[in-house]
């Protein structure tokens, strides 16, 4: 027997797996995310359908350093714009920055 699509056996053992983020770069994250914001906000005034490219390009040095990665622009871009869906699907109790930045330390 199997469960849902009849991918998965129905004796399959679920392990649950807790990721533990440092605070302090969670926050470091949540702050990179709040300042893009501000600036973006400033910079254009009002709504912006390229808004995952402006912020990637201004958010980009400041995300790789906090998290010694080597995102492109077009990563961080299309990350964002995933990240925007997956807020306004599941429309978490959480602030957006609060939310993108647990996404993408998990």
């Amino acid at each position: 027997m199997s469960i849902g699509m009849g991918m998965i056996p129905a004796d399959t053992t679920w392990i649950s797996l807790v990721v533990v983020v440092d605070p302090s770069l969670h926050h470091d994250v949540v702050n990179v995310l709040i300042n893009t914001a501000k600036a973006h906000h400033a910079a254009t005034g009002g709504p912006n359908p390229r808004w995952a490219e402006w912020y990637a390009e201004h958010a980009l040095d400041d995300l790789n350093r906090v998290l010694d990665s080597e995102m492109t622009v077009s990563e961080l871009a299309e990350w964002l714009a995933q990240a925007d869906m997956r807020y306004r699907e599941e429309n978490p109790e959480e602030s957006w920055p609060k939310a993108y930045a647990s996404w993408l330390l998990a």
